[in-house]
């Protein structure tokens, strides 16, 4: 649902309601058949009209008018006699935690017989349920629960006309079910105006079938994107119909009774559900907003699930937000946690330790819980510094996939200068940036570095594995003050890590080509290397960026001219094309 609405604000909406009951026409939906996903249900209804589009890029998502939407539709009549013999004991009385003697609507019995699921704003209104499907927010997992799978509870029997109806009854119209439960609403409550809001959305058919009601003193109401466009439904118990639940809608129980109706979601055919899981009774599972887990899952997910190992000044920022946009993915304590690099703990003598240790990094304890959701690591350093780093990640987290970040390392040896002479940030920022470069020119810096790679035997046409692991030796750790060049020979750094691991373990990506066509297609990449479903970005806004004066032409030319053969090297090894030019192509490695 949308927001939270204020208690004065649904006491309002409840008290008109009221008063429509008597002049609101009770129309019965017309029979428009199955309503588009495509074309109704890609977005909130509200952003589909004229007056919510101005200033913003759509695509080719269709304008409509309120009169275009179609917002119900009858799917059928059908006796559910049956149906309300079996679930009318216990529908008419309020929660009660520990009845003495429980029905099937009380939490009590589903911990024993059937599975305990959290539906949060509903139980907070007293909203009753027994819940047969359902299903986490991306729809990964579907899970049937024992009253649904076992035969003799009677709810298969009891529902059969209504799958029938909707084309379902068969084992593979089944298998096109994602939820489905039967809701008990108090009398006297209002569920407010809303529209639903998550991931299965926008890819299921929502269906309403009243089950035990008063047509007369329910209102329940539908509409475009404002509350003046809402139609009333007529709900005679046994009324199939779908509802667009993108669009606004709300409804209001002025009955003495509770009223039932039976809830169902849907998919079209063709979709792919990841995993279909018929639960045991009394299993438990465990929840959040957007993920749903079983129990006995705990800790199946070690953490961390990724490393962003650089390059620094890459845009890695950029793809650790980017990937943190995502519901299923959650923030580590800190961003960069230098574990492997800078504050790697040399007194701690076995790999259970350091693994103990590195989870304190991140929110461990609370992810054994939920392994449907993943965590990482974005340390820019440990590219560079592949002597020390790759062997303690194979000791300590082996499984981890590897994000990489490159650029035009022209331009990123500017942009790594300007961040640690900047006089931006706070104190411990600028000691870790480190002083070695301040009062220095870039090309002051540039000439030192030069000099110190002659010395390392780093700059004559053949340069060893040896000679490189050399150098790595006499860096200091602590302090960004260093390797200005050397951070931007990228094919040596690269091949010690592709020489470490599979290729499919990796996602490279040229920093130059999420400018050109944005950040999505490779989000998309690194969402599944993850194993994450898909996710549109809210903000693909680049992160960490800074202004700055152009370098000098000479420089640049003296720069390019020292990395042309290193990128050549460089693009052979990964099969790039283009150069540093971004053309969308060279998104990714092993994907």
């Amino acid at each position: 649902m949308t927001g939270v609405t204020p208690p004065a604000e649904i006491k309002r909406q409840h008290d008109e309601a009221f008063g429509l009951l008597t002049t609101m026409p009770n129309v019965a939906p017309p029979e428009l058949g199955e309503i588009s996903l495509d074309k109704y249900k890609r977005l909130p209804l509200e952003s589909l009209l004229p007056h919510n589009r101005v200033g913003k890029d759509m695509g080719d998502t269709p304008i409509l008018r309120t009169t275009d939407i179609p917002c119900l539709s009858t799917r059928g009549m059908v006796d559910l006699t049956d149906l309300k013999n079996l679930i009318r004991p216990g529908h008419n009385t309020p929660i009660v935690k520990s009845p003495a003697s429980p029905t099937m609507w009380d939490e009590a019995r589903a911990s024993k017989d059937n599975v305990l699921i959290t539906r949060r704003s509903h139980d907070a209104w007293g909203i009753k349920k027994i819940v047969l499907v359902f299903c986490d927010d991306f729809i990964q997992r579907v899970y049937d629960m024992p009253y649904w799978v076992d035969r003799s509870t009677g709810f298969r029997e009891a529902l059969a006309p209504v799958l029938e109806k909707l084309g379902l009854a068969s084992e593979q119209g089944e298998k096109r079910i994602v939820r489905m439960l039967l809701a008990s609403m108090p009398p006297g409550l209002t569920i407010p105006f809303h529209h639903d809001t998550g991931e299965w959305v926008s890819k299921t058919h929502r269906i309403h079938v009243p089950v035990i009601t008063n047509v007369d003193k329910v209102l329940f109401r539908c509409g475009g994107g404002v509350e003046k466009t809402m139609k009333r439904c007529r709900c005679d118990e046994g009324r199939i119909f779908e509802m667009n639940n993108q669009a606004k809608h709300a409804v209001s129980n002025h009955w003495e009774e509770y009223r039932v109706h039976l809830i169902l979601d849907y998919v079209d055919e063709g979709f792919e559900v990841e995993e279909r899981i018929s639960l045991e009774k009394g299993e438990e599972l465990v929840q959040t907003r957007r993920s749903i887990d079983r129990k006995s899952n705990y800790g199946t997910r070690p953490v961390p699930s990724y490393l962003i190992i650089g390059a620094q000044k890459a845009g890695t920022t950029s793809m650790y937000e980017y990937i943190n946009e995502h519901p299923l993915a959650i923030r580590g304590r800190r961003r960069e946690t230098h574990f492997f690099d800078w504050r790697w703990q040399g007194d701690l003598m076995t790999v259970k330790e350091q693994k103990e240790f590195y989870e304190k990094f991140f929110f461990s304890d609370e992810l054994k819980h939920c392994p449907s959701c993943l965590t990482g690591d974005s340390t820019p350093s440990y590219l560079l510094h592949s002597d020390i780093v790759i062997p303690r990640v194979k000791a300590i987290c082996p499984w981890v996939k590897l994000i990489v970040m490159l650029r035009n390392p022209v331009n990123r040896a500017l942009s790594h200068y300007q961040m640690v002479t900047s006089d931006d940030g706070t104190e411990a920022q600028k000691k870790i940036r480190g002083l070695a470069w301040r009062g220095m020119t870039f090309e002051q810096v540039i000439e030192k570095e030069m000099v110190e790679l002659e010395k390392a035997g780093l700059m004559g046409d053949e340069v060893g594995e040896e000679q490189w692991r050399e150098y790595l030796k006499t860096l200091p750790m602590g302090t960004g003050s260093h390797s200005l060049l050397a951070r931007g020979i990228y094919y040596m750094q690269l091949k010690e890590w592709l020489g470490s691991f599979e290729r499919e373990r990796f996602l490279i990506v040229k920093m130059e080509d999420m400018k050109a066509v944005g950040a999505q297609p490779a989000v998309d990449k690194a969402f599944k290397l993850l194993g994450l479903p898909s996710y549109k970005l809210k903000n693909e806004e680049p992160k960490n960026s800074r202004d700055y004066s152009p370098m000098a032409e000479a420089t640049r030319i003296k720069l390019a001219d020292f990395y042309e053969r290193w990128d050549e090297k460089l693009f052979g090894l990964l099969n790039w094309t283009g150069g540093w030019d971004g053309n969308g192509i060279s998104l990714g490695l092993g994907l």
